[in-house]
C-alpha cells in the first residue's frame, strides 16, 4: 500500500482500536487540506464561476443568431376594419364578416436573426474589465482561503504537539509523585516521618493524576481540531511528529523589505487592486451612456399557408440607439463608480497598513518566543536542581514536604512553560509566514 493512502485510511472512521497508531506529518496534513477542506472546493467553485463570467461578458463582442419556428393551426377569417369596409376595394371584394370556428388552416412560421454590436464606446468593453477585475477576485480569495486553511492545520498541528509535549510533562509529573509517596511511606513506616507527610504526598499525587487526565483530553481535543483544520472525519488513533524547528529566513530580513516582499505575494493586496480595476471599470461602463450604440442586424424569415407557396423576406439594416436623457441616470452611476474606485484605493491602502502591522507583530512575537524558550530552559534546569535538592534534604531529615512539594510544582511548572514557548514560537513563524504571503 502506497504511503499517502495508508495515511488517509488512517483518519478514516471506523479503525479497529488494537490497530497501531498511525503518524501524520505536517506536510501529508496539509496535502490531505489541500484535497479535502470545505472551503477551498467553495473557493475554487467561486473561482470558476468568476472566469465563467469573464466568457459572459466577452460574449458581448460575438454575434448573436436567434431562429423561430412556429406551426399554427388557425382560423382564416378575414379581420374586416371600419376603413376598409367603406372602400372601393371592399365593394368589389363583396368581403362579409362571417366569423367561424370550422375551417382552419395550418400556418408556418420560421426565420433567423442575427444581431451584431458594432461599437458601443466601452459600454461592452466595461462590463468585460469588470468580469475579469471580479475573477481575480475570486482567485485572490481562493489564494487567502488556502493561506488561511493552511495556518489553521499548522497551528492545530503545533497545539496536538504541545498537548503532546504537556501530557509527558504530566506523565513525568505522576511518575516522580508516586516515587516520593513510595519513599514517604517507607519513612513514615519507620517513624522518621509524621503521617501527614504521606497523606499530602498521596493528595499532590492525585493531584498530578488528575492533571494529567486532563492533559491526555486535551490532546484528544487538539487531534479534533486538526481533523476539522483537514477537512476529514475520523478517529483518533493516529500520532503527530515534530517538524524540524529551524528558522524562518524572513526572521532576519528588515521590516520594509519584508512589507514590500508581502505587497507582492499577499493575495488580500492583488484582491484589493482588483477591487480598483472592477470599480474603474464600472466607471468606464457607465460613460459608455453619455454615448450612442451602433449594432448592426440582419433577417431571413419565411412562412406558408397550407397549399399556397412560401413566402419569404429578408432585411439587412444598421441601427443606432442613444438615451438622450435618462433623468440623470447615467451621471449618477458614474459618480457611483468613481466613489466606488476611491473607497477601493482607501481599502488597498487598509490593507497594506494591516499587513505591515501583521508582520511587525509577528517579528516580535517570534523575537519574545526565542527570549522564553531561552529563559525557560534555565527554569527547567535550576527547578530540576531545586527539586534534586529538595529531595536530598527531605531523605535527610533536614527539608519538609512543603519545600519538596513547591520544588515538584515548580518543576512542573517550568517544565509546561518550556513547552509554551516552544508552541508560540512555533506559532508565531507560521503566522509570519503566513503575513508575508505564499512563495
Amino acid at each position: 500500500m502506497k504511503s499517502g493512502s495508508f495515511l488517509i485510511l488512517a483518519l478514516l472512521p471506523a479503525v479497529a482500536a488494537a490497530a497501531p497508531p498511525r503518524v501524520l506529518s505536517l506536510e501529508d496534513a496539509l496535502r490531505l487540506a489541500q484535497a479535502h477542506q470545505p472551503q477551498l472546493r467553495a473557493a475554487r467553485a467561486q473561482a470558476r464561476a468568476g472566469a465563467a463570467r469573464v466568457g459572459e461578458a466577452v460574449a458581448g463582442y460575438l454575434p448573436r443568431l436567434d431562429g423561430t419556428a412556429q406551426l399554427q393551426r388557425a382560423t382564416a377569417n378575414f379581420a374586416l376594419s371600419p376603413s376598409f369596409t367603406t372602400s372601393p376595394f371592399a365593394n368589389q371584394l363583396r368581403v362579409q364578416n362571417r366569423l367561424g370556428f370550422g375551417a382552419t388552416v395550418s400556418y408556418y412560421l420560421y426565420g433567423v436573426t442575427l444581431t451584431q454590436l458594432i461599437y458601443d464606446f466601452g459600454r461592452t468593453g466595461g462590463a468585460v474589465a469588470q468580469a475579469r477585475a471580479a475573477a481575480d477576485t475570486s482567485r485572490a480569495d481562493l489564494d487567502t482561503t488556502l493561506a488561511a486553511v493552511a495556518l489553521n492545520v499548522r497551528l492545530a498541528y503545533f497545539q496536538v504537539l504541545a498537548a503532546r509535549e504537556l501530557v509527558r510533562v504530566g506523565e513525568d509529573t505522576v511518575a516522580n509523585q508516586a516515587r516520593h509517596v513510595r519513599q514517604i511511606r517507607e519513612f513514615v513506616r519507620v517513624g522518621t516521618r509524621a503521617r501527614i507527610d504521606l497523606t499530602s504526598a498521596e493528595l499532590n499525587l492525585a493531584n498530578a493524576e488528575l492533571s494529567l487526565v486532563q492533559a491526555r483530553n486535551s490532546v484528544n481535543l487538539a487531534k479534533v481540531n486538526l481533523l476539522q483544520a483537514v477537512g476529514l472525519e475520523g478517529g483518533l488513533d493516529f500520532d503527530v511528529v515534530a517538524p524540524p524547528a529551524s528558522p524562518a529566513p524572513e526572521e532576519s530580513g528588515r521590516l520594509g523589505d519584508l512589507v514590500q516582499e508581502a505587497v507582492r505575494r499577499r493575495p488580500e493586496l492583488a484582491r484589493a487592486a482588483a477591487q480598483i480595476r472592477l470599480q474603474q471599470g464600472g466607471r468606464r461602463a457607465a460613460l459608455s451612456g453619455y454615448l450612442p450604440a451602433l449594432v448592426g442586424y440582419g433577417s431571413f424569415s419565411g412562412s406558408k399557408v397550407d397549399r399556397f407557396d412560401s413566402t419569404y423576406n429578408w432585411y439587412v439594416a444598421l441601427g443606432l440607439t442613444w438615451n438622450l436623457f435618462g433623468g440623470l441616470f447615467t451621471r449618477r452611476q458614474v459618480e457611483e463608480a468613481e466613489a466606488g474606485i476611491e473607497a477601493a484605493e482607501a481599502q488597498r491602502e487598509a490593507t497594506r497598513l494591516a499587513v505591515r502591522q501583521e508582520i511587525e507583530t509577528q517579528l516580535l512575537a517570534i523575537g519574545e518566543a526565542r527570549q522564553r524558550q531561552v529563559v525557560a530552559e534555565r527554569a527547567v534546569a535550576s527547578a530540576q536542581e531545586r527539586l534534586r535538592l529538595a529531595e536530598g534534604r527531605y531523605r535527610t531529615g533536614v527539608g519538609d514536604i512543603i519545600e519538596l512539594d513547591d520544588a515538584q510544582v515548580t518543576q512542573a511548572n517550568a517544565l509546561a512553560q518550556r513547552v509554551q514557548a516552544e508552541y508560540d514560537l512555533a506559532t508565531a513563524r507560521a503566522r509570519l509566514r503566513r503575513a508575508i504571503g505564499p512563495q
